[in-house]
């Protein structure tokens, strides 16, 4: 493959990548396969992906504005609690063997797709919950599980990026139902951007950049990003929530076969 071909397929991938990570949580489903079938090691693979999507998340999140708009508060709480995860996470990468993440990583996306496939009605909230909410759910009990629930994520996210997203996403479906699909998705985009931003700082330090990989897949990532949020924007919250699903569903087991060969 000539340096040119291998440059536009990087892009094309990128794209891909960037569009189902913004629409979805999905951008594993494409990147993380794709440099798996072009030679990369699992981990290095893993590190190359993260720095890629950061791309398609920053755009994706200025794509996302109207959505943020008036979600600004829980927007702000997420984020120092998705950080932390993540720092913790990028940490345990590099200290455990990669043999955990491989054979942890189907089961919770494939966890996290059957989820979405389930039914999620959207219930009635009280006011204060819908706009601007300080607190996911009326217990404390449900408060204080979906807080460490985003948490969980974000760990997750900084040890393994490939279906954090998707995990996000499910995870403020279920939490944070009085919310539609498409201003959930922006609260994804937003947390998933901070995870992978500090994971990118750490990796920079622990680990090689192959950059003749990051960059095309960076340059893709910023166009997937702006068009993601649009498209999530135009289709039915339950119609997106059955995509990303199945998605889910068909990496996780691609993972499984992957790990078995």
């Amino acid at each position: 493959m000539s340096g040119l071909t291998f440059f536009a397929l990087l892009v094309v991938v990128g794209i891909c990548a960037g569009i189902t990570s913004a629409a979805a949580g999905l951008a594993s489903l494409i990147s993380y396969p794709s440099l798996l079938a072009l030679g990369l090691p699992p981990v290095i693979a893993n590190v190359t992906s993260s720095y890629s999507t950061v791309a398609s998340g920053y755009s994706s999140v200025f794509a996302s504005a109207r959505e943020l708009r008036h979600n600004r508060k829980q927007m702000w709480l997420m984020i120092p609690v998705v950080l932390v995860g993540s720092m913790i996470g990028a940490v345990l990468l590099f200290t455990l063997p990669s043999k955990y993440f491989k054979e942890l990583v189907p089961f919770c996306i494939g966890a996290a797709g059957i989820v979405l496939l389930f039914p999620h009605r959207p219930r009635q909230a009280r006011p204060e919950l819908v706009q601007n909410s300080r607190a996911f759910g009326r217990s404390r009990l449900h408060r204080a599980l979906a807080w460490v629930g985003i948490f969980l994520v974000g760990l997750y996210a900084g040890y393994f990026n490939s279906g954090a997203g998707v995990m996000m996403l499910t995870l403020l479906t279920v939490v944070n139902s009085q919310q539609s699909f498409a201003i959930n998705n922006a609260l994804k985009n937003v947390t998933m951007t901070a995870t992978n931003t500090m994971a990118a700082i750490i990796f920079f330090l622990e680990a090689g950049i192959h950059w003749n990989y990051v960059i095309p897949l960076f340059l893709g990532n910023i166009l997937g990003g702006i068009l993601g949020p649009i498209i999530v924007r135009h289709l039915p919250g339950r119609l997106m929530q059955i995509i990303v699903g199945i998605g889910a569903l068909v990496l996780a087991v691609s993972l499984v076969i992957r790990n078995m060969m």
